[in-house]
């Protein structure tokens, strides 16, 4: 039996796939744990109970989320 053609391969990624950063993004955004955890983060700000920077924190360091800082 013949074999089928080999289709040439594409330079770069394949567009239908994620990187580290996109996949955790893409399981953070529908866990439900998280989205309740991070609703109560802001509301927490919006009450004035917790700073913007110290809540960031501790739900990043709950999550063990790590973000660059990009100069420019």
């Amino acid at each position: 039996m013949p074999t089928p053609p080999r289709r040439p391969r594409r330079a770069g990624p394949r567009p239908d796939t994620l990187g580290r950063a996109e996949f955790a993004a893409s399981f953070l955004r529908r866990n439900r744990r998280y989205r309740t955890d991070h609703a109560s983060m802001v509301h927490r700000i919006a009450e004035g109970a917790a700073s913007e920077e110290a809540a960031q924190a501790a739900l990043a360091r709950r999550w063990g989320l790590s973000f660059r800082l990009f100069a420019g």
